[in-house]
């Protein structure tokens, strides 16, 4: 499952990653109360870093969080109080999602929530 409207703006040269290749994805979820791929799995020894993430949502029970495939925590959840800006956090250190992973939104409930997301795509250190 896929977020429900998703894009890819064009990143360009000179974009904050360094090392891999730099890409960046928006998009919308009605219900991310089961976990929906942000991004698809790298390929066989890739992985995927995250540079920076903007999460927010209008329903105050979302509580969304980023995870792998598998369902293991990588960032969150952040509980949600009000509607508008959940999270939005450019990392100085990314985090690595585990080799040969999909990224994954998931919410504690139901809910509109929306991503931007910018990351790279790079080849696991052997």
């Amino acid at each position: 499952m896929a977020l429900d409207t998703s894009a890819s703006p064009t990143v360009v040269e000179g974009s904050r990653a360094k090392g891999g290749i730099p890409a960046t994805i928006t998009g919308t979820e009605a219900d991310a109360s089961t976990a929906v791929e942000i991004v698809a799995a790298p390929g066989v020894g890739n992985e995927l870093l995250i540079d920076y993430v903007l999460i927010t949502s209008d329903d105050a029970d979302a509580n969304p969080q980023l995870e792998d495939e598998d369902a293991n925590l990588l960032f969150g959840p952040f509980h949600t109080t009000v509607e508008g800006v959940v999270v939005n956090k450019k990392f100085d250190r990314p985090i690595k999602v585990v080799t040969n992973k999909a990224l994954n939104l998931k919410c504690a409930a139901a809910g509109n929530v929306s991503v931007w997301l910018e990351f790279r795509t790079r080849k696991a250190p052997a």
